[in-house]
């Protein structure tokens, strides 16, 4: 029993480790009238190989992201998934290894329920 309960212990802190990985990149107030919205991201914040968003105030249904790299190319992710309020998305994997993200472009709809706008932030992790 007592190795049950160091071992669950020991999982539940190696997560904690896991989730400070994560770097918040940037983040948005987003309306529900326009629909479409971008987040800037400084290429000074490095380069990441996943991202994931929380969603904040109200939920949201993203329809996909466009993830714009410093070097000009881009990689459109179709989410088609409801985020609700106070959670993170599953993350998404960005192509070609380590990238400078430039900025997310996020096109999404009002979800039922909740305020007239949401916050989105999204975080970005290194391999």
């Amino acid at each position: 029993m007592k190795k049950l309960l160091t071992l669950a212990l020991m999982s539940v802190l190696s997560f904690g480790v896991m989730a400070d990985d994560w770097k918040k990149l940037g983040e948005r107030r987003v309306s529900f009238q326009s629909e479409q919205d971008v987040i800037h991201v400084s290429g000074f914040k490095g380069k990441y190989d996943t991202i994931a968003f929380k969603v904040d105030r109200a939920p949201i249904f993203m329809k996909k992201i466009r993830v714009v790299f410093g070097n000009g190319k881009s990689q459109t992710i179709h989410i088609n998934k409801r985020l609700h309020r106070g959670k993170r998305s599953l993350p998404f994997r960005l192509l070609d290894g380590d990238r400078i993200i430039n900025k997310i472009e996020m096109d999404y709809k009002t979800a039922v329920g909740g305020h007239k706008y949401a916050e989105v932030t999204v975080y970005g992790k290194r391999s």
